[in-house]
């Protein structure tokens, strides 16, 4: 080798070498971010199904989705209140269906439609998710779930002066439904015949009509203990799980995505909380649907395959872009199966929050599919 030929090698060597000692000191490329349906596209096209963890009846598909884009948000509300870093009050005398929420975190915190807030003149749950910036002061939309009371305080309720405090709690999947979750809500009178609803048929009824007491009833809290025992360590135990969907026997309850496995562990037990209320309502005797000639109910328990075609809708579901009162783009998605919503920030999706537009029924082959009206007729709600 000429001495020419070894200079131009040693040269050569030390610029790679310099520029790779540049790229690693100035930290990883910032990766491209997704706009809007791109990233709900590129996020469902990644979603992978695990096989069921079961108790009872409920079914739980852990959901996994590799290398989808990551949002740049860690804290949740739960978190944010308790560190005394968000404060949620009242608005005025007379408005129900809106709080002020003011942020003095230094980063951004997600706030997911149905959590519970408690105390001010009634307990709200937030409708729709948002991402409240950075010290960032907002007006947000929520719905009563305390028919019976309009006035500051309550036995138990704390958030005294006109504050409130995150329940640790989310309401179950009817009441999400209700408000306007799968394509078919009603808004407030809605959600206030669906919390009825549920006290009755779990016998946790309370003087003002508040939710939280199916949440605080010893009796409850005994029944679906099972539930939160069998399942409360199985996001600490997958770390790639990012989501679940949720079924009671052959009924589709839920389906709740984050791209952040992170945010799942965090969220993970209000939803499990949430998806075993459903599953103690649905298992009472009361509720079991008249049987049909070719149909036998829990003949067949969802599969995999099952689940992973019901995600599926995400890639054809139609979307509707609306604003938020904090940062990103709420989509509102529609599928023949399944309607709800999906918070599109920082170039990944935060969270997907579906809902099924009818019940589902899983056979071996197909579906048999009513609506939620013709359910409530069957079992003579």
């Amino acid at each position: 080798m000429t001495r020419k030929v070894l200079w131009f090698v040693l040269v050569a060597a030390f610029g790679i070498t310099v520029h790779l000692w540049a790229s690693r000191a100035a930290g990883p490329r910032p990766s491209v971010r997704l706009r809007g349906g791109d990233a709900i596209a590129e996020f469902a096209s990644r979603l992978v199904v695990s096989a069921p963890h079961r108790c009872n009846d409920l079914s739980v598909f852990l959901v996994s989705a590799p290398g989808a884009t990551l949002p740049d948000v860690d804290m949740t509300l739960d978190q944010a209140v308790k560190r005394d870093l968000v404060e949620v009050t009242e608005l005025g005398d007379s408005e129900v269906s809106r709080l002020s929420v003011r942020s003095r975190a230094k980063e951004p915190v997600f706030v997911m439609g149905g959590e519970m807030l408690r105390g001010g003149k009634q307990d709200r749950i937030i409708a729709d998710d948002l991402v409240l910036p950075a010290r960032a002061e907002v007006t947000v939309a929520v719905y009563c779930v305390e028919h019976g009371r309009w006035a500051l305080g309550s036995a138990g309720g704390g958030g005294g002066g006109g504050g409130f405090t995150a329940g640790h709690s989310l309401a179950p999947s009817e009441v999400r439904q209700a408000g306007g979750g799968g394509g078919r809500g009603g808004g407030q009178p809605a959600v206030w015949d669906s919390v009825a609803r549920q006290q009755r048929s779990l016998k946790a009824e309370s003087a003002t009509g508040a939710l939280r007491s199916v949440h605080d009833s010893q009796e409850v809290r005994n029944q679906i203990g099972p539930y939160l025992r069998a399942f409360s360590d199985l996001a600490e135990d997958n770390p790639r799980a990012c989501g679940v969907v949720a079924m009671v026997g052959d009924e589709v309850l839920a389906a709740d995505l984050f791209s952040s496995p992170t945010v799942f562990r965090k969220m993970w037990p209000d939803l499990l909380e949430s998806y075993a209320i459903d599953a103690v309502e649905r298992a009472a005797p009361a509720l079991a649907l008249p049987p049909e000639p070719h149909i036998t109910k829990h003949a067949h328990y969802p599969d995999v395959a099952f689940a992973q075609r019901w995600l599926a809708g995400m890639s054809t579901a139609s979307r509707t872009p609306r604003d938020t009162p904090g940062a990103g783009t709420l989509y509102d998605l529609k599928a023949r199966a399944f309607a709800g919503s999906v918070l599109v920030w920082d170039g990944g999706v935060v969270h997907a929050g579906l809902l099924p537009a009818v019940m589902q029924i899983h056979k071996e082959r197909d579906l048999r599919i009513i609506t939620p009206e013709q359910r409530r007729e069957r079992l003579g709600r």
